[in-house]
C-alpha cells in the first residue's frame, strides 16, 4: 500500500468505476486570466470586475445555504477586516446565493459575475460550497494582508461547473509520520480549495496507532510511541539542509530514559476534525489497517497474533490471527468505536501487504481452515475481509480495502482502492466483479516519490478510466 518512505502523503482517489460518473474528461481551452484548479467545465470571460466594499451585502433567501453564506462571509472578513452585512435586497451591487433545482448534480454550481452583481447558484449546499471555493481562487492569493483592503475586485466571468467524478480524494498517512490536529485542519482547507470531497486518513500501521480506542487503552499508551526508526533517521538527516523535515518537538517524549516519537488523537479531538471537514463538505474515510500492518497493535496486545507477538519477515510484519475469535472481538470493538467517531458511509480496512507465513505455520489456523473449507492462506484472508464486511454492513456501513483484497475473492459490494501500478488488470477485474474502484496508482499519484519536471503535468492530466471496460462498467 505505502512502502517505507520519508514523505507520507499519497494521492488517494480520483473516481468510482460505478454508476455515479457525472461528467466527462475533455481537453479544454484555458483562459490564463482565470488560473482555476480544477479548471471549470465551462467558462466565459466577461468585461471588467465586480467590486466588493464594506457596503456590499450577502443575500441568501434560502436557509439551506446558511453554512455556505457564513463560509463566504468569513472569506470576506479575511480580506476586508470585518464581515459583510447580510439580509434581503436587490442583487445589484451585492453578492447573492440562489437555489436552482435545474442544476443536475449535487456538487454542480454556476457563477454569474458582472460589474453589477456577483451571483452564486446551486441546488445543494455542497455545490454552493464549491462555488464559494471558486470565488476564493479568483481573489488575491494573500488572504490576510498586513493592511486590510478597502475593496476587493473579482473578475467578471460566467462559470458552469460540475465534477467529472463523484469521489475526489487525498490520502494522508499519520502513522509513519504524526501530524497535529491543526495540521489536519490546514490540510482539509487545502482539500476544500481544490474541491476534493474525500479525505482518506490512514490512522494505524506498524509504526504507530494514532486514534484513541477506549476499550483498548494500550493501543495509544504504548502503540502510539516508538524509538527512532530508519524513517525518522532519514528525516533527521534531511532536516539539517531542509527544516521542513524536522521532527516536531511537540511529538517527542521521554520515557524510561529514552526519547520516543509519536502521538495520537483523542476521540473528542477527532470528532472536532470530522466536524471541521463536514462543514467543508469533505468526508473523512478512516483506515484501520488489518490484518497486516498491525505491529503497533500486536505489541500492545500480543494475543492478537497466531504466535503471541509480531516481527518483520522478509518484507512485512506478522499479522493478526484470523482463526481466533478473540481477533474478531477485538476488530469489531475497535471498529464500533471508530464508527462512533466517523459518520462516513465507507470504512477502510486496509487488507494490503499481508505476510501469511504465521498462519501457514499455525496448527490452530490450519484447523480453522479445514473446518471452514479454506484451501489456502489467501482464502483465509478473504474469509477475514468478508466476515468483517458483514459486520460493517450490519452497522449500516460499507467496507473499502486496498486492491489485494481482490486476490482470493470479495463480494461485489466491497469497494477497492487500486494502488499497485504493477498489477494493471486489478481495476478491470474489480469493475467486472461489480466493485466500485478508487483509482490511486502509485505512478503518478504517490507524492512520496521524488518529483521531476513532468510530475505536476502527469498528476493533473491523469485519466483514471482504465482500458478494457465496457461503457457500462466504466460509468
Amino acid at each position: 500500500m505505502r512502502k517505507n518512505t520519508c514523505l507520507k502523503i499519497s494521492f488517494a482517489a480520483i473516481l468510482f468505476l460505478g454508476t455515479i460518473f457525472c461528467g466527462d474528461l475533455k481537453a479544454q481551452e484555458v483562459n490564463p486570466k482565470f488560473p482555476l484548479i480544477p479548471y471549470p467545465t465551462a467558462l466565459t470571460a466577461g468585461k471588467g470586475n465586480f467590486v466588493i466594499t464594506a457596503n456590499t451585502k450577502i443575500i441568501s433567501v434560502n436557509d439551506r445555504f446558511q453554512n455556505e453564506a457564513e463560509q463566504l462571509n468569513a472569506l470576506m472578513e479575511q480580506y476586508l477586516g470585518k464581515p459583510l452585512k447580510t439580509g434581503s435586497g436587490s442583487s445589484a451591487r451585492n453578492i447573492s446565493l440562489r437555489y436552482d433545482d435545474a442544476i443536475k448534480t449535487p456538487e454542480g454550481y454556476q457563477l454569474n459575475i458582472t460589474q453589477n452583481a456577483l451571483i452564486l447558484v446551486a441546488r445543494e449546499p455542497a455545490g454552493m460550497f464549491r462555488a464559494v471555493e471558486t470565488i476564493r481562487q479568483l481573489l488575491p492569493a494573500e488572504e490576510k494582508p498586513q493592511n486590510q483592503l478597502k475593496k476587493l475586485e473579482v473578475p467578471a466571468v460566467i462559470i458552469a461547473d460540475h465534477p467529472a467524478f463523484a469521489w475526489r480524494g487525498m490520502h494522508l498517512d499519520v502513522s509513519r509520520h504524526f501530524f497535529s490536529v491543526d495540521y489536519l485542519k490546514k490540510f482539509i482547507d487545502l482539500l476544500a480549495l481544490y474541491k476534493f470531497n474525500k479525505f482518506h486518513l490512514h490512522l494505524t500501521d506498524d509504526q504507530g496507532w494514532r486514534i484513541e480506542i477506549k476499550k483498548y487503552p494500550k493501543l495509544t499508551e504504548e502503540g502510539a510511541w516508538r524509538t527512532f526508526n530508519n524513517q525518522d533517521s532519514v528525516m533527521i538527516a534531511k532536516s539539517k539542509d531542509n527544516p521542513d523535515f524536522a521532527l516536531d518537538p511537540k511529538h517527542l517524549i521521554q520515557r524510561n530514559g529514552k526519547t520516543l516519537y509519536g502521538g495520537f488523537y483523542t476521540q473528542e479531538e477527532m470528532k472536532g476534525v470530522v466536524a471541521y471537514a463536514l462543514v467543508r463538505h469533505i468526508d473523512i474515510i478512516p483506515e484501520i489497517d488489518m490484518p497486516g500492518h498491525m505491529m503497533a497493535a500486536i505489541t500492545s496486545y500480543p494475543f492478537l497474533s497466531c504466535t503471541g507477538g509480531s516481527k518483520f519477515g522478509k518484507l512485512f510484519t506478522t499479522p493478526i490471527c484470523p482463526s481466533n475469535e478473540s481477533t474478531y472481538e477485538f476488530a469489531q470493538n475497535v471498529f464500533t468505536e471508530i464508527m462512533q467517531i466517523f459518520p462516513s458511509e465507507y470504512i477502510h480496512i486496509g487488507g494490503d501487504e499481508v505476510d501469511r507465513t504465521s498462519w501457514e505455520q499455525s496448527e490452530s489456523a490450519k484447523a480453522f481452515m479445514t473446518k471452514n473449507g479454506l484451501k489456502t492462506s489467501g482464502e483465509l484472508q478473504s474469509y477475514f475481509i468478508n466476515r468483517m464486511e458483514k459486520f460493517f454492513n450490519s452497522k449500516g456501513r460499507k467496507i473499502i480495502g486496498w486492491d489485494e483484497i481482490l486476490e482470493d475473492g470479495i463480494s461485489p459490494t466491497a469497494m477497492v482502492t487500486y494502488w499497485r501500478s504493477w498489477v494493471p488488470n486489478a481495476p478491470v477485474k474489480a469493475a467486472k466483479n461489480g466493485n466500485l474502484v478508487v483509482m490511486s496508482p502509485g505512478n503518478p499519484l504517490y507524492f512520496d516519490n521524488e518529483p521531476d519536471q513532468n510530475s505536476v503535468y502527469n498528476v493533473y492530466h491523469f485519466n483514471p478510466i482504465p482500458k478494457g471496460l465496457t461503457d457500462k462498467e466504466a460509468k
